[in-house]
């Protein structure tokens, strides 16, 4: 960490990724969508009853056991960087960069929670999980909203559970979402099949920046559909089963890769080794599908000198706004940005090996 870091509590977050070492289970996130009765939807409210809000609510965050010194950062108070570095760190698809007066943002010291306030609802409730702990992820984020709804008074009816600005996010409330890297099944010309084979219209794909047409990275996202007439154990159970099933599918496909010992995707690695430790340059999309190939290429035993740890760690650490907080003591303009990647990576990757 960087000395002017401790001064910044945006820009200090622990990495939750930086410990992960699973193969396809990138990170998951847990959010649930709450309102309080008697307030209307943010797009209604005034500035002063936003205000109230951010007060009632940071109150009480603020003094509650479980959650690791909180604090409270308001929306006027961020600059850009701070705003797409929270975008990254938590996988977000909402845009931050608008967020000014009346809204704001409760962190802790883990990295691994927060509150978004006076946004589409008055308040998100998420946690990012990348352990692949999503039942103990989920009771952890439950114990957080019970603690706060007996100060608070949730939107409710018996007919429609909890209240949301979005009426298809009504009932439960909860957003789940699981990040799985498939390279096996994305180059092998598989995805689609099993995509058919196990998903159903409860749940949904999209990519990393919430695209359904758009894979990057050969980073699926799979994520519930409705959050209305089903219990949150069943999404909780949904997902699992269907994620299992997809890891196991990947594991497949990535074990005949490294069996047929194919000269197809020995180029494929290949070139994407050169990307990565030659380029002078490299873009954000480019430099994260070439990774995502380096996994694929390291599970075959075609590369060395690097384990999925690093790699995942790597993968979230080269987009722009993390890039930016790694060179935050050098003024870096956006022309230089792709540059700046091309030298992390490469110092990143100064051990590799490529063994085809």
């Amino acid at each position: 960490m960087k000395a002017n870091d401790n001064l910044n509590p945006i820009l200090s977050q622990k990495k939750p990724w930086s410990d992960n070492a699973n193969p396809i289970w990138l990170a998951s996130t847990v959010t649930l969508l709450r309102n309080i009765e008697k307030y209307k939807f943010p797009a209604k409210l005034s500035s002063d009853r936003k205000k109230q809000i951010i007060a009632l609510v940071s109150k009480d965050l603020l003094e509650m056991e479980g959650i690791e010194h909180p604090f409270l950062v308001k929306g006027e108070e961020l600059g850009f960087l701070e705003k797409e570095f929270l975008i990254e760190h938590f996988l977000s698809t909402h845009n931050y960069n608008q967020a000014h007066v009346g809204e704001g943002f409760i962190l802790d010291k883990t990295g691994e929670f927060l509150v978004t306030l006076n946004m589409r609802d008055h308040i998100h409730l998420q946690l990012i999980d990348c352990k692949g702990e999503l039942e103990n992820t989920w009771s952890r984020l439950v114990n957080i909203e019970t603690g706060l709804g007996k100060r608070l008074n949730y939107s409710f009816t018996p007919k429609f559970g909890f209240l949301t600005s979005d009426p298809t996010q009504c009932g439960t409330g909860l957003i789940v979402a699981v990040y799985l890297q498939v390279p096996g099944l994305v180059h092998s010309g598989q995805i689609d099949e099993m995509l058919e084979k196990h998903l159903d219209d409860t749940l949904d794909i999209s990519g990393i920046q919430g695209n359904p047409t758009e894979i990057i990275g050969d980073v699926i996202v799979v994520h519930n559909n409705y959050t209305l007439g089903i219990t949150e154990e069943n999404i909780i159970s949904t997902l699992r089963n269907f994620t299992t099933k997809m890891m196991v599918e990947e594991n497949s496909a990535r074990s005949k890769i490294k069996r047929d010992d194919n000269a197809e995707f020995k180029d494929k690695v290949s070139r994407a080794f050169g990307i990565l430790t030659h380029s002078y340059k490299i873009e954000a999309v480019e430099a994260l599908n070439a990774l995502s190939l380096l996994k694929l290429g390291a599970e075959a035993d075609w590369i060395k000198g690097i384990d999925n740890k690093q790699l995942n760690e790597l993968f979230f650490n080269c987009r722009r706004a993390h890039l930016l907080r790694h060179y935050s003591q050098e003024k870096i303009n956006q022309e230089e940005i792709p540059h700046k990647r091309a030298e992390y990576i490469h110092t990143a990757l100064k051990h590799l090996k490529l063994m085809i």
